[in-house]
């Protein structure tokens, strides 16, 4: 049995104020694991927040690679088919999800090519610009699920130029569905939208499984799908040791998949104009996560 949890926060570096909430999770809490958005104008100063916080890099390191909003680091001119006419980011998982099915020859091509670019442009705002110290990868809103992204992900790791960085793990988030099924009156409390993001995940979670293993790559079974936004005090107390069993049994790592850290204003958005995005950085949940995470703290002391 492995044993080792993840408690796991995403969207690191969004602002230096927001990055300070974040940490205070692990000040206060148990968190041990954040992914940071690479394209922020924030970058420099969340890591630096970082290094002071963490010097010794205790704190597990991954690059939230993000096609989702703000603009390209490969410059909006070199990957026209990922941006709006204004060089923001404006496509949206399904839309990538449906042209990685459609797209055939040479728009295929052209498409990988833009996406490898931009994984490669990332990949230096951490490593090359910052030294990150980078372990693991995952994406907002999980990107690199979608095969053309994941294969093209896997490429540029492969490059000279990336492959000194022996990373070790890419997020797999789909939740095995057992600890849900075989805990009381949790699988009723998932929200109808996180049900079907499940659905589309678990489409390609097998092929992407057999992909990492074959470059010896591990994937943490995941907690975090079925309550996307929604895993309070409540809902983890009660699922975590049904997961934390799971995981012991597949004798694996356990990732917990958390969203605190909270923005006060639209003009702190990597894209001001997005409405939903601005209502997913500034939900109240985000505030019940963080607590969560530092309840857990005191939980884990208690006992």
């Amino acid at each position: 049995m492995n044993g080792k949890i993840w408690f796991h926060a995403d969207d690191f570096g969004v602002t230096a104020q927001q990055a300070q909430k974040i940490l205070a999770c692990h000040r206060e809490g148990v968190l041990n694991s954040i992914s940071i958005l690479p394209n922020t104008p924030s970058l420099g100063e969340a890591l630096e927040i970082l290094d002071k916080e963490d010097p010794k890099a205790e704190i597990r390191r991954v690059l939230h690679l993000n096609f989702v909003e703000g603009k390209p680091l490969a410059g909006a001119d070199k990957v026209p088919l990922l941006v709006d006419k204004e060089g923001f980011f404006n496509k949206s998982f399904i839309r990538l999800f449906l042209w990685n099915i459609t797209k055939i020859s040479t728009n295929r091509n052209r498409l990988k090519q833009q996406i490898k670019l931009e994984i490669a442009a990332q990949l230096r705002a951490v490593t090359s610009q910052y030294n990150y110290r980078i372990t693991a990868i995952d994406s907002h809103q999980h990107y690199h699920m979608i095969p053309i992204v994941l294969d093209s992900l896997l490429e540029v790791l492969s490059e000279q130029e990336f492959e000194h960085l022996r990373i070790r793990q890419i997020r797999i988030p789909c939740d095995p569905v057992s600890p849900l099924v075989h805990t009381q009156g949790m699988p009723k409390r998932v929200p109808v939208m996180n049900l079907v993001k499940w659905c589309i995940l678990k489409i390609y979670a097998g092929r992407s499984q057999v992909l990492l293993k074959s470059r010896g790559i591990q994937s943490p079974v995941f907690f975090g799908i079925f309550f996307t936004c929604e895993m309070k005090w409540e809902v983890v107390k009660t699922l975590l040791p049904a997961y934390q069993s799971y995981a012991g049994r597949k004798a694996s790592e356990l990732e917990l998949m958390f969203h605190p850290g909270n923005l006060t204003a639209a003009y702190e958005l990597l894209d001001a104009r997005n409405k939903e995005l601005a209502d997913f950085y500034m939900s109240d949940n985000r505030f019940y996560e963080a607590e969560c995470l530092k309840l857990l703290g005191v939980n884990s002391k208690d006992t």
